[in-house]
């Protein structure tokens, strides 16, 4: 059977589920404008995700939408330019050491705040096998890739798929770490059955004679709110670290949700009692339509700032990421502004050298970005508002 076939999409709500659907509108003109932004940006959530939905209010704050979200400043496609786009559909490259494919596009719920819903709501079809084998041919003659990244949409929407390309993967000689990313655990954790939790555990191939051939897979996991950690996704979670699967969690820093210290010192304590590593703290991106949801990449950092007087297993790494790159935040971090087209913007310089960018991605540097003269990236980043 199709997991879609489980997904609880707003073609078959009920009339009381669209009390839930419209809740952020106060009268008909604002479900009118809800009607509108659902065109581009649709709704989907799952059954058990509905629950959740239902009595706690920082995952609703995260599916339903608002009618602030006709009112943006951000891009459709804000991490999409620094990627290198294969002749291969579904793969592509943005850093020196690997790979992301994404086998499957859709998901089985929409986050409001998707950086990727240009793709991931748009009924983008999924990579055909033979897609998948021609992807996998050509990253086993990148050798200076030892990594893939499986992501989404969601992978675990077509395991099949995900399965097929697993076990490509597991025999290249070039690649020894393997991650996928997911958001299954919230909103569908009945799905990790002790059968494909196996299946799973089954590409973690230590070699200790010679560790240089080891070979693992771990799970990218994405968490809010602690509300988020119901005994059934905690139980999903164990299945898959008892059985060694890395779980590794990212979070977005999401106004009105979670931009506290209490709510995300709690979260990270309660992933890190659940076997779970504190990896990511992401600002929220410049996404269309999401700017009701992005803090200030400074108060991120005050958030920081107290996170990192805490044990250490619980400090995340934060960063923003205009389109060259990802850029770390320390606690005393400095941001340097600029007012571009009204517009407040970080302007920073990258990590990554310009000419790397140029021999990965076979293209110029993304708008908004130059080459500073010892070689390196300078780009700017939308910044949001407290």
């Amino acid at each position: 059977m199709n997991y879609l076939e489980n997904a609880f999409d707003e073609k078959i709500m009920t009339e009381l589920d669209r009390k839930v659907f419209y809740h952020y509108a106060k009268n008909e003109t604002e479900e009118a404008i809800i009607d509108e932004i659902r065109k581009n940006y649709p709704i989907r959530i799952t059954p058990y995700l509905e629950k959740l939905i239902l009595k706690y209010e920082g995952v609703r704050k995260q599916f339903i939408p608002t009618t602030e979200e006709a009112d943006t400043h951000g891009s459709a496609t804000p991490f999409e330019e620094g990627k290198k786009a294969s002749k291969n559909y579904g793969l592509e490259r943005l850093y020196k050491d690997r790979v992301l494919i994404t086998p499957h596009f859709d998901c089985p719920a929409y986050c409001r705040f998707c950086y990727k819903k240009s793709r991931v709501m748009k009924n983008k079809r999924s990579m055909t096998y033979e897609e998948i084998d021609n992807a996998v041919e050509e990253v086993s003659k990148m050798h200076d890739i030892r990594g893939a990244l499986i992501t989404g949409g969601d992978p675990f929407m077509d395991k099949n798929k995900l399965f097929y390309l697993l076990d490509l993967l597991i025999k290249l000689d070039n690649i020894a770490e393997i991650r996928v990313g997911t958001r299954m655990l919230l909103n569908s954790p009945h799905f990790f059955t002790d059968e494909i939790c196996n299946r799973l555990a089954s590409y973690i191939r230590p070699n200790f004679k010679d560790p240089k051939k080891s070979k693992y897979l771990a799970i990218n996991v994405h968490f809010n709110h602690p509300d988020e950690l119901q005994p059934e996704v905690l139980q999903a979670c164990h299945k898959l670290s008892s059985r060694g699967i890395t779980l590794r969690d990212q979070t977005v820093l999401l106004k009105g949700i979670n931009d506290d210290i209490e709510t995300m010192t709690t979260l990270f304590q309660l992933l890190l009692r659940n076997n779970i590593i504190v990896y990511y703290m992401n600002h929220c991106m410049p996404v269309e339509s999401s700017d009701h949801l992005r803090t200030s990449v400074q108060k991120g950092i005050d958030i920081y700032k107290h996170l990192c007087t805490q044990s250490s297993c619980s400090i995340p790494n934060y960063v923003y990421a205009p389109s060259g790159g990802k850029v770390h935040v320390g606690p005393d971090t400095e941001l340097e502004y600029e007012n571009i087209n009204g517009l407040k913007q970080i302007k920073v310089k990258l990590l990554y050298r310009a000419e790397d960018f140029r021999n990965i991605a076979k293209k110029d540097l993304p708008p908004m970005h130059r080459e500073t003269y010892d070689g390196y990236i300078e780009g700017y980043y939308i910044d949001g508002k407290d």
